[in-house]
């Protein structure tokens, strides 16, 4: 056999004079002949002779020879595998977790404020679930893990933010829930970090809601002042209009429009009144053969006894002097006596009707006379009340119109700063509006303070649990075995390569 064509045999290749009888051969043995063929390993590796087939496909599966180097690796694989679980279960520092639970409602909350006869102000704020772009529980998941909260925390410990640690945060699918799940040397320990945790927490969103809340404040304040100045101004030219006009508001010019109206349906009554009474005198006129102030001193006259009285008298010798007439002549002595007597009276009746009416009445003595007959006085007495109604309803009818020419001009002249009023207590009471309702928006901004930030309630308070969380000897023995059942597949799998290849080598060659 030449040497270029020299390969490693294996033990079971040798020839059955060679091999030694096959007695169950000692790991000793086995490693001794493993190196009386290391240098021609080595000498044909330096030749360039050893094939690649070999070194993949190994030994034969009944070759116990390959056991030492099999054992060996499986001891390196193993001590790589168990070392580090035993120093992890042994050394390990125990470590206590602290739980919590918090929640967020999800129900918006609005506010509305109605301000009688100036505006309405409203303030909603929708549910924290109502965008399917933002989550909140996300938003304070970063919150809580932020480095501002965890320094605070730390802070409040006494403690710096990398011993301090970070917490774990869970969401709980399909609900408002977060878990905070945070470490500590003791279960003291852990449960005050997480009670840190907590109150850190709550600082910062009462720190960033009052941060939104000022700039808020911020950004109306800066116009206030300019809804103040409108408002002001508003109320200065109503004042002033109201001072050069005397025209106080527009109900004011309303009433005196109202009040025209109802001036003028009483004057168009008083003037059919006055037709109507007008009508009445002046059929009693006709009936009667009179005037209303003739009759009116008629009855003055007929009031007055001593006229009465010798109207009567004058009446009787007037017509005895009349009988008389007849039968004597105007020398006759009874003649003379009458006409003296007629005389006498009728110059008494005239000094009286001086007296009573100022000047002489002689010719309305008939008149009076006749008032004792019928109802003449009271026909009289109804002229001279139709005549004395009727002119007071000329002079009230006069009074008032005189009353409505005035108000319809003083209507006339206040028509102008009326509509100006108007205008000018609507431009008021918009800017008055305007004004309250940013007020109102200030108010309700400061009680809303949940808008951007919603609620966060403690469903469960940091726990304390006496069973340490870390090292896990469960978890790392699992881990243990897990390891060693690869490895060892894996060294199962090195020592039965050669078939596997073999076949492999043989379905491609014919394949092929």
């Amino acid at each position: 056999m030449k040497t270029s064509d020299f390969e490693i045999p294996a033990d079971d290749a040798r020839p059955a004079l060679e091999r030694p009888a096959r007695s169950a051969p000692r790991p000793l043995k086995r490693m001794l002949r493993a190196f009386v063929y290391f240098p021609r390993v080595l000498k044909l590796t330096r030749g360039g002779k050893l094939s690649l087939w070999r070194i993949a496909a190994g030994g034969k599966p009944d070759d116990s020879g390959r056991l030492p180097r099999y054992f060996l690796v499986g001891a390196i694989m193993l001590g790589a595998i168990w070392a580090p679980v035993i120093s992890y279960v042994r050394y390990a520092p125990l470590k206590f977790s602290s739980e919590m639970s918090l929640i967020l409602p999800g129900a918006g909350a609005s506010t509305s404020i109605n301000l009688s006869d100036i505006g309405q102000a409203s303030s909603s704020a929708n549910s924290a679930y109502s965008s399917s772009t933002l989550s909140p529980t996300v938003t304070y998941q970063s919150l809580l893990s932020s480095p501002q909260v965890i320094e605070r925390a730390a802070t409040a410990l006494g403690d710096t933010p990398a011993a301090f640690g970070n917490p774990r945060i869970k969401l709980l699918d399909q609900t408002s829930f977060i878990a905070v799940t945070i470490k500590g040397g003791s279960p003291e320990e852990a449960r005050a970090r997480n009670e840190a945790l907590l109150s850190a927490f709550l600082f910062e969103l009462d720190k960033l809601r009052d941060d939104e809340i000022t700039r808020r404040e911020g950004s109306v304040i800066s116009a206030i002042d300019a809804y103040q100045g409108q408002v002001d101004d508003a109320r200065k030219a109503i004042a002033d209009l109201q001072r050069e006009s005397g025209l106080q508001s527009n109900d004011q010019y309303d009433a005196i429009i109202a009040d025209n109206e109802d001036l003028q349906l009483v004057i168009d009554a008083d003037e059919a009144r006055l037709r109507e009474l007008t009508e009445r005198i002046e059929t009693l006129g006709r009936s009667l053969g009179t005037t209303a102030e003739r009759a009116a001193l008629i009855l003055k006259l007929g009031a007055d006894q001593e006229y009465v009285t010798l109207a009567d008298d004058l009446a009787r010798d007037r017509a005895d002097l009349a009988r008389l007439a007849v039968n004597l002549g105007p020398k006759h002595p009874k003649i003379v006596g009458a006409h003296n007597r007629v005389n006498g009276l009728s110059e008494r009746l005239s000094s009286r009707g001086v007296i009573l009416a100022g000047y002489d009445t002689a010719d309305l003595a008939g008149e009076v006379d006749a008032l004792a007959e019928g109802e003449r006085a009271a026909l009289l007495s109804n002229l001279v009340t139709y005549s004395a109604e009727a002119r007071g309803l000329e002079a009230e009818i006069a009074a008032r119109q005189a009353s409505l020419a005035l108000s319809q001009e003083r209507v006339h002249a206040l028509s102008d700063a009326a509509a100006r009023l108007d205008a000018l207590k609507r431009e008021y009471k918009v800017a008055e509006a305007v004004f309250a309702s940013a007020l109102a928006r200030i108010n309700t901004a400061k009680s809303d303070i949940f808008a951007s930030y919603p609620m966060v309630q403690v469903v469960s308070q940091p726990s304390s649990d006496k069973t340490p969380t870390s090292p896990n000897i469960k978890i790392a023995i699992a881990g243990g075995v897990a390891g060693s059942s690869f490895a060892l597949f894996s060294l199962l799998l090195a020592w039965i390569r050669q078939p596997i290849l073999g076949r492999a080598v043989k379905l491609f060659t014919h394949g092929t």
